[in-house]
């Protein structure tokens, strides 16, 4: 059926509905036809709605990723900016250090102070490591028949020095004679920048 009959018939079909001689058949087709195309309408109707709520809740879903993603975010940037601080800081104690801090030289004199310089059994030096821009600088050091309480003031003074040092490997042994002492094996490092 082209368009121009299908005009055709709905004008001749307005024009009996208008005069009232329509029978039977045609009016329960009207009929149908009509709630067909209500129920057409009232489905796209809803079809149109529950695209547009289900693309609203897709977009609520995303819209609460990224706000936890921009939280998360904004995490990162907080712990960036403490290290950031933190590296300059040991980066301007590093600089402030660099070629006129020997590490040997200070514990030494550190264990003069802390009355352990006597126990010393060996200080030994170890070969540079680059750690990034750094070079690594370490001290293996072992005190020999010391008490805890010598070992604990001695290894609480290299931490708390005013210079960047590190303490590794610590290794505490009760002496086989006096359980009462100790032999404390530890590497001590430092940094100072490459280059």
């Amino acid at each position: 059926m082209s368009a121009f009959s299908r005009s055709a018939f709905v004008q001749q079909l307005l024009a009996r509905l208008r005069r009232d001689r329509i029978t039977p058949r045609e009016r329960i087709y009207l009929i149908i036809g009509g709630v067909t195309l209500i129920g057409l309408l009232f489905y796209g109707i809803y079809s149109a709605a529950a695209s547009y709520l289900d693309r609203v809740n897709g977009l609520g879903r995303l819209i609460h990723q990224k706000e936890e993603a921009l939280t998360t975010l904004e995490q990162f940037r907080r712990e960036y900016v403490q290290i950031k601080s933190q590296v300059g800081s040991l980066d301007e104690r590093i600089s402030k250090d660099q070629g006129n801090f020997s590490l040997l030289s200070f514990l030494e004199s550190l264990a003069g102070t802390t009355d352990v310089r006597s126990k010393i059994a060996y200080m030994r030096p170890q070969a540079a490591v680059p750690v990034d821009q750094y070079r690594e600088i370490s001290v293996e050091m072992k005190i020999e028949n010391v008490t805890l309480d010598q070992a604990v003031r001695f290894l609480s003074a290299i931490e708390q020095a005013p210079h960047v040092l590190k303490i590794k490997n610590l290794h505490f042994r009760t002496r086989y004679a006096n359980p009462q002492f100790l032999d404390v094996t530890f590497l001590v490092s430092t940094y100072e920048k490459s280059g």
